[in-house]
């Protein structure tokens, strides 16, 4: 009986992963419209992966998709975290978000994940970064802080004692990134071993500006240096569809839809938040602004309007004007920044595990043509998905979709400083160009005393009665 069993064992192979489907892109490009026409077709239910749509509150300020637009499809994650729980870290949106997709997929439906905080949805879809995580957080950084007290102190600090312990990897951050610098001293201290020769072990490579979270290679059970070819890497089998659009378009569309969302209530908003934080204070309890909520664009951004026009502060008005063009600013560097993790994170991990053919590019430039160019080839790549059949390429002639479909390297990643500007650049092309700026120009051109050079106004000799103004002061 034992041996039949053992028999049968060899010969059974493993079970399929899930199948879900996953929707990346910039703000501004449609992806949670396309994910419920998706839920529609085929009997979908979507996942949230945007960080901030996560928690209560800012439905405005975080581009929460309305309930009537919904279509009755439920929508998990959304919303559900209160604004007074513990922020939420990668590590527990992976273990419910896993626990979602097998319970949707054990009720005959297709996961659909969607959002643009693609450092949680990476994190979702591979087994590495889902154990690398993990393991980062099983101490809290608070008791982390109080075992190795350095990780409390300033930036500064914590940069020279990283310098001191690794220099290559110390070369690589920026001054102002606390994260990055941080997380390479919890490094060291947790694996008694430097954070580039961790990474390096483990084929990790940080040429892309960005720390991968490590782990203890005990933890994951691999011995390579590198994923494995058979996409062994991704916990499920995914059909990742990238909403895109043309620079100049999408720039023009995001400054429109913060001028939208004044017009929707943004400032009540940024005021109820505003009101609740007051009640904290007044309670004796504080709120953690960095993290949660409270990081969403838009809300630091108008928050000293909102102070200002509560107190009846005559620049008020000023003010909302300077926040608002601060929002239109920070959303247009959110788009760019969650551009470059797709190009230089995300289809690196994919080519790395021979799976460049699950990602389709869907060109959501003009809106006119919305169904044609998005829905329709999306709709067709995941029925051949669905049906085990060749997913459909793409034609198009848009630069952008060459672009995004070429994994980014950039092995130039290190810290250069200017000690005339002081200024702090992370790359080749930067420190070549910054010598051409006006603020390098300024900074080393020479002081003159032109009250020296020219002590008499417009070159006159002055009257009697400006001489002696002048000398009285």
């Amino acid at each position: 009986m034992l041996s039949r069993l053992a028999r049968w064992s060899s010969m059974s192979t493993p079970l399929p992963k899930p199948r879900v489907v996953t929707i990346v892109g910039s703000t501004g490009t449609g992806k949670s419209r396309l994910a419920v026409a998706l839920a529609q077709k085929f009997n979908g239910e979507i996942i949230n992966g945007d960080a901030l749509q996560m928690y209560e509150g800012l439905p405005i300020a975080t581009n929460k998709i309305p309930l009537t637009e919904r279509k009755s499809i439920p929508h998990h994650l959304l919303g559900g975290i209160k604004l007074d729980e513990e922020p939420w870290k990668v590590g527990k949106y992976v273990h419910a978000a896993s626990q979602i997709i097998g319970d949707i997929v054990t009720r005959g439906k297709l996961p659909i994940i969607v959002g643009g905080t693609h450092y949680y949805i990476q994190s979702l879809l591979f087994v590495d970064d889902i154990g690398r995580q993990a393991h980062a957080e099983y101490q809290s950084a608070q008791a982390q802080e109080a075992k190795w007290p350095i990780l409390a102190a300033s930036n500064q600090e914590m940069l020279h004692y990283l310098r001191n312990v690794d220099p290559e990897i110390a070369s690589r951050w920026h001054p102002n990134d606390r994260r990055k610098i941080r997380h390479s001293l919890e490094v060291y201290f947790r694996y008694g071993r430097k954070p580039s020769d961790v990474w390096r072990m483990q084929g990790t490579a940080t040429d892309t500006g960005e720390e991968t979270p490590v782990f203890n290679k005990e933890v994951s059970g691999k011995t390579g240096n590198s994923p494995q070819d058979d996409s062994s890497a991704l916990r499920f089998d995914p059909l990742l569809l990238h909403t895109y659009a043309e620079q100049d378009q999408l720039r023009q569309r995001l400054d429109r839809r913060v001028e939208m969302m004044v017009e929707d209530g943004l400032l009540e908003e940024v005021a109820l938040m505003h009101h609740y934080l007051q009640k904290q204070q007044r309670s004796g309890r504080t709120v953690d602004l960095s993290s949660g909520i409270w990081a969403a664009i838009g809300f630091k951004e108008l928050l000293p309007h909102v102070k200002a026009a509560t107190a009846g502060h005559v620049d008020a008005e000023k003010m909302k004007k300077e926040g608002v063009e601060l929002t239109r600013i920070a959303t247009r560097q959110y788009a760019k920044s969650q551009q470059r993790w797709i190009r230089g994170k995300l289809l690196r991990a994919l080519r790395d595990n021979s799976a460049l053919d699950k990602i389709v590019p869907l060109d959501g430039t003009n809106l006119s043509l919305w169904s044609t160019n998005v829905e329709r080839i999306a709709s067709d790549a995941v029925s051949a998905f669905l049906e085990k059949r060749q997913i459909p390429t793409t034609t198009s002639t848009s630069t952008t979709m060459t672009d995004i479909l070429v994994p980014k390297e950039t092995t130039d990643i290190k810290a250069r400083h200017c000690k005339m500007c002081n200024l702090t650049v992370m790359t080749q092309r930067e420190w070549d160009k910054h010598p051409r700026t006006k603020k390098h120009r300024r900074a080393v051109k020479p002081i003159v005393d032109w009250a020296a050079l020219y002590p008499k106004p417009n070159g006159r000799a002055l009257d009697a009665q400006s001489q002696e103004a002048l000398e009285n002061g």
